[in-house]
C-alpha cells in the first residue's frame, strides 16, 4: 500500500512539474519507486516487524513516512530545479536527478543496517 502512494506520488508531481522539464510517464513512475525504496523502505520494514502495520498513535508508520517523504521530496526538487533550471544546457534526464536522489536519500535517512551510522561526506 505503501507502494502504491508513492508511486501516486510520483504521479502527482510528474503532473506539476514543469512541462520544460521534458519528463515521461516512466520517469513519473521511476520518481514514485524511487521515494519508496530510497526513503521509506527499510523504515517501513523496521515499523512493521515487530507490530504488524499501523499509521498513527505510538510506533505508528506515519509519524516516521512524512518527514522521511519530506525530506526525500525536499532533495528531489532541489536536484531537479539545479539540473532543469539553473544548467539547462548540461542535458541530464529525470532519470539521472531520480536515481541520485534515491542514493543519497538512501545514505542519508536510515542508517546502515548493522548499526554503522552513515558517513557524513
Amino acid at each position: 500500500m505503501i507502494y502504491a502512494a508513492s508511486v501516486l506520488m510520483g504521479l502527482a508531481l510528474w503532473r506539476l512539474a514543469p512541462t520544460r522539464w521534458g519528463l515521461e510517464f516512466p520517469q513519473a513512475v521511476l520518481i514514485g519507486s524511487a521515494l519508496y525504496f530510497g526513503a521509506l523502505h527499510r523504515y517501513t520494514l523496521r515499523a512493521t516487524a515487530a507490530a504488524g502495520p499501523r499509521w498513527v498513535g505510538r510506533g505508528g508508520l506515519l509519524p516516521g513516512l512524512i518527514p522521511r517523504a519530506a525530506f526525500f521530496l525536499a532533495l528531489a526538487g532541489l536536484q531537479a530545479i539545479a539540473y532543469f533550471e539553473w544548467m539547462p544546457g548540461a542535458d541530464v534526464r529525470g532519470g539521472f536527478v531520480i536515481s541520485t536522489t534515491w542514493l543519497v536519500s538512501l545514505s542519508l535517512i536510515d542508517p546502515v543496517p548493522g548499526g554503522k551510522p552513515p558517513s557524513p561526506l
